[in-house]
This record gives C-alpha cells, structure tokens and sequence, in this order.
C-alpha cells in the first residue's frame, strides 16, 4: 500500500526536469472521479519529472503503480499524463465508485510476481511500498522485468538513517498530523532503535538507508539518479517547515537528515 512518506507507518546526475502544468484533475471532463493531484506530493513530482525522461517514446505513455493503495494517486497520474494505467497492490483497497469509472486498471497482485509481460510499462511509480514487502529485493528484480529498455522506476521510502520523523508530515485519513502524533513516532522509532527492532520486517516503519536501497538497484539498473533534495524542496519548498531545508539537503547531512530517500532508477537501452 503506498503511504506517506513521513507517515507513521551528494546526488548522481540530475536530469533537470520539463516542467508539466500540473492541472487541477479534481474537475474532469471525462466523467472520471474526482480526484485531484495537488494532494498527492509523490504523484506531482512523478508528473513533472517523468515528461523528460522518458526520450523519444510516443504518448500515450504505459505506466505501472507498484502498490496502489486506495488508487488515487494511480487516477490523479492517468488524468495527469493521460496515461495508460495499470495499479496493483496485495489486496483490494480501491473504493467501488473509483474503480468503476476511472481509466485505471485496478487489480490485486503481488510486486514479486505480476501478471504482465516483459518490457510492458514506460514508467513505475513505486512510492513508499518497498519497505512494506516482504522480498523487496524480488521485487526491484520483477519491475525491472516490466519495465521497458530505457525506462524509468520511482522508489521512495523512509530513510532508515533518518533522526527524526513525520516533522512534516500532511493529514491522512487514518492518522492526525498533530505534534503530539509526529512526536510519538519519533518515540517509537527510537525504541525500536534501541530494542534492535527497527527492522521493516518486525513492522517497524523503518524504510532504507541510501546504500541499502542502492545496493538492491545495482544488481538490475545502471543509472541511479538520486533525487532527494530535489523532492524534498519540491514538497516542502512552501510549507511551514521550507526554513529548514537548506540543512536537511546539504550533503554533508542529509544521509541522516532527510526523513525520506527518492531515486529514479533507469533499465538499460538495447541500443
């Protein structure tokens, strides 16, 4: 399921991005649901940055939401790129109304092992679900599979080395962003630490380190383009927290300041 990334639950080469206008998708025209992408930071960014890297390939474009959750954010993507979309996740969370009349196909699968043929989809979008899965490693290996030569995976997931969490996290509709909230995550997270438990195997909502997650991506993609302090300035370049963002993405700290980690993953051309 994908969630939030603060919810409690030194970059390679940036390819500067064509800047989409990011519509409101909350009035279509289409009689799709109401949805709008404005309240999905992940799937913004995604938007905006997947327009140029996916070269010369003709819209319209094939993409895979790796861990759809509820599906809006795979609706709010397929009205934004006017895409083609196929979501998945482990069980059916996706409301009647939203499944019925949207673009999108919903269906339940597994990230290990997924009903498509190689090479399928332009893009995946795999926002905060790797650390939810139990062989994520098996999973990188499977998208690679789907994924098209040349194409581009999106991972996020909570950095594992963060101090702190959920300091800037938005309301969800089953957690409350109120301090007292943000600081019982930081409790609990600092007692696994201290337990030996802030593992995502033993339900810690404990994500990646860097190194990790880039040691599971090697084995299948190339090019690794880190872009966390692009995404971080993205999502909270004008909220109250955007003061602290200039120490949060130096380098020198980011690799335990960052609350989350951001990459876009490329498989290898044919060519």
């Amino acid at each position: 399921m994908s969630l939030d990334p603060v919810s409690p639950a030194v970059n390679a080469v940036f390819h500067a991005p064509v800047v989409v206008p990011l519509v409101n998708a909350g009035l279509p025209t289409d009689g799709n649901p109401a949805v709008s992408i404005e309240s999905h930071a992940g799937a913004r960014f995604f938007c905006e940055q997947i327009a140029s890297r996916n070269g010369l390939v003709p819209k319209p474009w094939n993409i895979l939401i790796a861990g759809c959750g509820a599906g809006h954010e795979a609706v709010a993507i397929a009205q934004q790129l006017q895409a083609r979309v196929e979501a998945v996740d482990v069980e059916d969370f996706v409301g009647s109304e939203l499944k019925g009349s949207s673009p999108v196909h919903f269906q339940v699968a597994s990230v290990c092992e997924l009903p498509f043929n190689a090479a399928t989809f332009d893009a995946i979008f795999y926002h905060h679900v790797i650390e939810h899965v139990d062989r994520p490693a098996a999973s990188l290996a499977e998208l690679h599979r789907v994924l098209r030569p040349g194409g581009w995976l999106f991972v996020g997931t909570p950095n594992r080395q963060r101090l702190v969490s959920s300091i800037g996290a938005h309301q969800q509709s089953e957690w409350e962003a109120t301090w007292m909230n943000k600081l019982g995550d930081n409790l609990r997270d600092w007692k696994d630490r201290m337990t030996g438990r802030f593992r995502n195997e033993l339900g810690a909502h404990a994500g990646f380190s860097r190194g990790e997650l880039d040691q599971m991506l090697s084995s299948h993609f190339p090019e690794r383009d880190w872009v966390t302090d692009e995404y971080l300035r993205f999502k909270y370049g004008t909220s109250k927290v955007q003061k602290l963002l200039p120490l949060v993405t130096h380098p020198a700290v980011q690799w335990f300041a960052a609350p989350a980690i951001y990459v876009f993953a490329r498989k290898q051309s044919l060519a």
